[in-house]
């Protein structure tokens, strides 16, 4: 008994000291910020303090054994913040939340050892799914019908069932001799949500799969992450047994974390935080004439030349104006492009730079793609003792107000690939899966990659029919890029000498040698100034002026024009609606809140190069090379043999002849060759059939 006495004087003593060093570091330093949550109390009730400043104040021994008892540190330091604020226990829940972890206490997912059970760590992780925001009971009141007492329990035990009072304290009666009703509006409640992390794809190693981890938030954390955040979890690695089949408990644990604060490393372009410095660097990087220049210089730049492509991926960064009608419409910004043509030209890793660029850029490669994958995937959900269907977002819900780069689309079953005509035009997913009803937002510019069917890009073919992609998805895109790989001694040499500079640049550096890198590698701006100037840029809605309005409307009517009597269709609307975004864009990356005729111009330029590598007739442009199977040229043609054999038809029994058929047809001005070549594809495709040898008839 005196042993007992003893050990429980030198708790209360160490507690007190502990209480006592918080209380000397509050009032040196966070006395006002403490104070301000009594004055605004519920709507601030966290008090946020970093681990660097808890070292200085303290050394190192405190800092480390508050992370190594955090429940009861943590619940004594917020006894030192209500003693400050001169409030009772039950007046004020203030909260105590650490911050900026060093390592080795920031761990990987798949770091997390049986040793850090109950300590505190810090998680880095990639958002997979949050569930709602709900109620959950902290302390439980019971009133006894018996003798009408009150009985209040707490329910801080890492359990899912309400534990309920062993008996009554005013009657003395246990649970089976009195009734004791749960009394609602007396309880306290406390917000929760359950969320679930898993490593982000960079910190892999090949072949393994990522793992992931289930965290609990509450109170004021709550609401304040998305899918897709890459956050760093603060908080108590706790445990639960897994259930056995006979319901038992298994020695057997599953992991999660009780979260004490969030760090958010990259949120979409809007809520980028920038400091007053930023803006005016910024502001003076724009003011240099060859800005725009400098910011496409600035991507990729260990990838030769591809002047052209890289203008439109630097217009994809920016981005257009999302515009939200009176009748309710919404016209999509974003800028989709589509990079079709040979290996080794450099396409995925133009992709992967896109998508580490941009702070909501997502990767995935087609091959190992799903429907699921890419929209949302419907889940059992048994986090923390609840069982229902979830929906997981996939990578295009991921990815929104960023960018998501899907390399091989051709690769893609045509059933996955259905799953992104919504999300390129609507900009939403709709979703009917479990019994879950539900529209995600997916705004998200798509950047897509495609090989050649026959492996080699045909600069003369019908760019639709190169690649497996439908003509729905591909008339989609508002930029089709075809990278060919065609031998030129000039440019090859050149190739080649940047290609052997970066790596021998890459061997110096790995030597820690010196090497003049900023000729060969080093870009005028870095990646962080180019993603707050984008993020900066972002927040601008320019307004075309009308000398850009008339160019632009009066290239789309000239090329609208050129059709001619062919009665061919060279552009569509979707083209003119994304001449708009590109010259918004443009006017966006000077940091113009006006679109002028030079940005009409940048993006009528960016808009030829496509049409002329993938919709030229060589007279002209035919949107139908690129929006659907066959060109308008082609489409004719095809009418008009079968206008022939069903004209022939009654003059020959078993079939018209092949050659009566060329015959008539180089009559109405048609080559036999094309008339012969169209046969062929007409009976592939089920349009006719050849009774016997050389003779056609209609289907």
């Amino acid at each position: 008994m005196v042993q007992i006495r003893c050990d429980e004087m030198a708790v209360k003593y160490i507690d007190s000291e502990i209480k006592e060093n918080f209380r000397d570091m509050f009032d040196e330093k966070y006395s006002a910020e403490i104070m301000k949550i009594a004055d605004h109390y519920p709507d601030e009730m966290s008090l946020y303090v970093s681990y660097e400043d808890m070292v200085v104040h303290f050394g190192d021994e405190f800092p480390r054994f508050v992370l190594d008892n955090p429940k009861r540190c943590i619940g004594l330091a917020q006894e030192a913040m209500r003693e400050i604020m001169g409030v009772e226990e039950g007046e004020v829940d203030a909260k105590l939340r650490l911050k900026g972890l060093p390592n080795p206490r920031n761990k990987g997912i798949r770091d997390l050892r049986a040793m850090d059970l109950t300590k505190f760590v810090a998680v880095d992780g990639l958002v997979r799914r949050v569930t709602e925001v709900r109620p959950r009971i902290s302390k439980a009141v019971f009133h006894c019908l018996r003798c009408g007492q009150k009985t209040w329990v707490d329910q801080e035990s890492s359990t899912h069932t309400l534990e309920e009072p062993a008996g009554c304290s005013g009657c003395g009666k246990d649970s089976t001799k009195s009734k004791m009703i749960h009394v609602l509006e007396d309880s306290e409640f406390k917000n929760y949500q359950n969320l679930e992390v898993q490593e982000t794809p960079e910190g892999l190693r090949g072949g393994e799969q990522p793992q992931r981890l289930k965290g609990w938030v509450e109170d004021d954390l709550v609401g304040q992450i998305s899918p897709g955040d890459r956050i760093t979890l603060n908080g108590i690695i706790d445990g639960t047994p897994k259930t056995t089949r006979g319901g038992g408990k298994s020695r057997n644990f599953d992991i999660f974390m009780r979260v004490n604060s969030v760090e958010v490393k990259e949120y979409e372009y809007d809520v980028v935080e920038l400091s007053e410095e930023d803006i005016l660097e910024i502001e003076e990087a724009a003011s240099e004439h060859n800005v725009f220049q400098k910011l496409v210089g600035s991507l990729a730049p260990s990838i030769h030349k591809m002047n052209e492509e890289k203008i439109g991926l630097t217009l994809q960064l920016f981005g257009g104006v999302r515009k939200e009608l009176p009748d309710g419409q919404r016209i999509r910004g974003d800028i989709h492009i589509l990079l079709v043509g040979d290996p080794g030209t450099a396409k995925s890793q133009l992709l992967r730079y896109i998508a580490d660029l941009s702070p909501r850029g997502m990767y995935t490669s087609g091959r190992g793609s799903t429907g699921a994958g890419l929209t949302a995937a419907a889940i059992k959900d048994e986090v923390m003792g609840e069982s229902r269907w979830i929906l997981e977002a996939g990578t295009l819900v991921l990815a929104d107000k960023g960018i998501a780069a899907v390399d091989e689309l051709d690769k893609m079953r045509d059933e996955d690939r259905s799953s992104m005509h919504e999300a390129m035009e609507q900009q939403t997913i709709s979703v009917a899966k479990a019994g879950i009803n539900a529209r995600l937002n997916s705004r998200c510019a798509l950047l897509g990659a495609a090989n050649p069917t026959h492996g080699r890009f045909e600069p003369h073919g019908n760019i639709s029919q190169q690649i497996k992609l439908p003509a729905p998805l591909i008339s989609r895109f508002d930029l089709i890029f075809a990278i060919m790989d065609k031998p030129d001694k000039e440019r090859d040499l050149q190739i080649a000498r940047h290609i052997i500079k970066v790596h021998h640049s890459g061997e110096l550096i790995m030597n820690e040698r010196d090497v003049e890198v900023d000729r060969i590698l080093k870009p005028d701006f870095d990646k962080e100034f180019v993603r707050k100037y984008v993020a900066h840029a972002k927040s601008i809605n320019p307004v075309m002026t009308d000398e850009c309005m008339q160019k632009l409307e009066d290239f789309f009517m000239d090329i609208r024009g050129s059709g001619g009597e062919t009665d061919s269709i060279p552009i569509t609307a979707r083209q003119l609606e994304s001449l708009i975004r590109l010259a918004e864009a443009s006017a966006r990356a000077h940091l113009r809140k006006t679109v002028i005729s030079q940005d009409a111009d940048r993006a009528i330029t960016v808009t030829r190069y496509f049409l002329n590598q993938v919709a030229s007739t060589g007279s002209g442009f035919d949107i139908d090379l690129v929006a659907s199977d066959i060109s308008h040229s082609e489409r004719t043609l095809l009418q008009d043999i079968s206008k022939i054999i069903r004209e022939l038809t009654e003059f020959h029994e078993g079939g018209v002849p092949e050659e009566e058929i060329i015959r008539e047809a180089e009559a109405r001005g048609r080559s036999g060759a094309q008339v012969k070549k169209e046969l062929a594809r007409m009976k592939s495709g089920g349009n006719i059939y050849c009774p016997s040898g050389g003779k056609y008839l209609l289907v």
